[in-house]
């Protein structure tokens, strides 16, 4: 299942090493600086009190393929939001017509449909590989 995951990270990196050793495949990386509606529901996220940085880790958005369900990401300290992308697709397409600030107000409304992590909490994650 394909799914699109905001992580905290010290290093961009740690991402795939991560995501190598939960037997994921990451399909597409930073994503959110070539698809306007991500781009949008990050600003919607940031208007909801998301923080650049958490912990000394910055956010880093992937799009992964895996068979783990999205309660596996969920709990996880470094994920911020996970959802499927499917999902996401279908959003899109709902507003996909709309331009300028209707777009925008579509795509970042998104956000309105998640809970923020508290932002102060500790991320402290190991990658006994990483460097």
């Amino acid at each position: 299942m394909l799914k699109h995951i905001a992580v905290r990270l010290r290093k961009f990196h740690h991402g795939q090493l991560a995501f190598n050793i939960n037997e994921s495949t990451v399909v597409n990386a930073n994503i959110e600086k070539r698809d306007p509606a991500l781009k949008n529901l990050l600003e919607g996220f940031l208007n909801n009190g998301l923080e650049y940085t958490v912990d000394g880790c910055d956010l880093y958005w992937f799009q992964i393929d895996d068979e783990h369900p999205l309660s596996f990401y969920e709990p996880l300290n470094e994920v911020e939001v996970v959802f499927e992308s499917e999902w996401f697709e279908n959003k899109k397409d709902s507003f996909r017509h709309m331009a300028g600030m209707k777009y925008f107000d579509a795509s970042a409304g998104l956000a309105n449909q998640f809970t923020l992590k508290d932002q102060q909490r500790k991320i402290a994650y190991q990658l006994d590989s990483a460097a």
